[in-house]
């Protein structure tokens, strides 16, 4: 029987991830100004194999990113509309506590959805294209059907106090 090498190895470096990370983050701690050093010396080459790894690993992160998406809906929901609100120029300095009650709008939404077995979302009472801020006091959750037909119209508020 012959010894394998690379099976050996891999099967170390899978058995022992937490030592080999904390090695890894002491010697990165440790020479901060030496690796910095090597980086600018050698971006090209870095850059090249940075791209040669995502080529060869590009299906595992789309396959990634589609999984951590389904399981965060709500906030890729407030990552897109933050993206959409800098587009636009409609963002304002906010609070933690406006960003939690952000958070929670998207949050509710999510959960309306799965309560009543319809979309519903969060809408900007005044559409970012026509002035309005990413901010609670310009937020509502609404049914989709509701937001779509609206459209980028500022219109009153949503009552769903029928």
């Amino acid at each position: 029987m012959t010894f394998d090498k690379k099976a050996y190895n891999k099967k170390y470096r899978d058995n022992n991830k937490e030592i080999i990370n904390a090695k890894k983050k002491a010697y990165r701690e440790a020479n901060k100004e030496k690796i910095k050093a090597y980086k600018e010396v050698n971006k090209e080459k870095i850059k090249a194999q940075n791209k040669a790894w995502y080529e060869a690993n590009k299906e595992n992160i789309k396959a990634q990113s589609k999984a951590w998406e389904e399981a965060n809906k709500e906030k890729r929901n407030v990552i897109n509309a933050n993206r959409r609100a800098l587009k636009f120029r409609a963002t304002i300095r906010l609070t933690e506590l406006d960003k939690f009650v952000i958070d929670e709008m998207y949050d509710l939404a999510q959960r309306r959805t799965e309560q009543t077995g319809f979309a519903w979302e969060v809408d900007h009472i005044i559409p970012l294209t026509k002035g309005g801020l990413h901010k609670p006091t310009n937020l509502q959750v609404v049914p989709a059907s509701w937001n779509k037909s609206k459209g980028n119209r500022s219109e009153d508020k949503y009552n769903d106090n029928y």
